[in-house]
């Protein structure tokens, strides 16, 4: 009696988180609906290219890319600032290039900030009015779980 309750323990222990995890993601019950980045995610494949960015003039670093217009305040606070923005990221600031580029030379023309993976992959878009620290929140996420670059 005592191995049966034993063995049933066991499968027990095994099966129920299966059953649950079934459950939480068919049934979508206590699933988080919460994001954690600050940006606008890029669909998914979007190259450099394929907006108008410019590729990178260093191979294997992320780009942080401001597209700016005349007369867009925002986006030379952006700018005036990018420096501090650049030391902020500490030791990880020689993984990462910042450039700046006018929107009226990208195939969508409202001024934006763009962060581009090494491999040219346009991964978020955020608004020139956004504080710059959830940028460098979303940058520095990006940086810690990647291998690339």
């Amino acid at each position: 009696m005592g191995n049966r309750i034993i063995f049933w323990s066991i499968w027990a222990i095994a099966i129920l988180p299966m059953i649950a995890a079934v459950v939480m993601y068919f049934g979508q019950v206590g699933v988080p609906e919460g994001r954690t980045h600050h940006g606008e995610l890029v669909d998914s494949g979007t190259q450099y290219s394929d907006i108008g960015l410019p590729g990178p003039s260093s191979p294997a670093k992320w780009q942080v890319v401001l597209a700016s217009v005349e007369g867009c305040q925002p986006c030379v606070s952006f700018s005036e600032g990018s420096a501090n923005f650049h030391t902020a990221l500490g030791r990880e600031k020689n993984r990462v290039e910042l450039k700046k580029v006018r929107a009226a030379e990208l195939f969508t023309t409202e001024p934006s900030i763009w962060i581009v993976d090494p491999l040219g992959n346009v991964v978020l878009r955020f608004e020139p009015k956004i504080n710059p620290t959830l940028i460098l929140q979303d940058l520095k996420k990006l940086l810690k779980l990647s291998k690339v670059g």
